[in-house]
């Protein structure tokens, strides 16, 4: 098995397995916004790079295998939890997600935040860190080291 899926990924150009530069061109137009919010509520500049991770701002036609839908990806009753109805509304979702952000950084430092982000904070709490939540916390520093 192990060598199919070599053979698999190594027949595939590396710009297909990774849209990172589509990604930050994408979500460059909504960057000054993102930023603003997120400044507002007294958290870093670096969570705009968890939204690019998550969604890559394709906020109508990304949904996740839970259910998060929307810029940031969020669970809809997380959103409405925050005061947002409408996840695909940038501004909306943004300040739902910096509410979020700000609850989950009482709790929480650094990378854990991100980890919480990705499984709730109560499941991450229970469960710890998930291979998932490792590889959204690597998206997000692999975007700071290349932005």
């Amino acid at each position: 098995m192990r060598i199919l899926a070599f053979l698999f990924f190594a027949l595939i150009p590396a710009s297909a397995l990774c849209d990172t530069d589509a990604r930050l061109v994408r979500c460059e137009p909504f960057r000054a916004t993102v930023v603003k919010i997120l400044k507002e509520n007294g958290l870093p500049e670096r969570f705009y790079l968890l939204m690019v991770a998550e969604s890559g701002c394709r906020s109508k036609d990304v949904r996740s295998h839970r259910g998060a839908v929307g810029f940031w990806q969020m669970m809809p009753a997380t959103g409405r939890a925050h005061g947002c109805n409408n996840l695909e509304e940038l501004e909306c979702a943004t300040r739902a997600a910096a509410s979020y952000l700000k609850d989950l950084s009482m709790r929480f430092k650094d990378d854990d935040i991100i980890a919480a982000w990705n499984m709730g904070g109560h499941n991450f709490r229970k469960h710890g860190m998930t291979p998932e939540a490792r590889g959204l916390i690597r998206r997000v520093r692999y975007l700071e080291e290349i932005e």
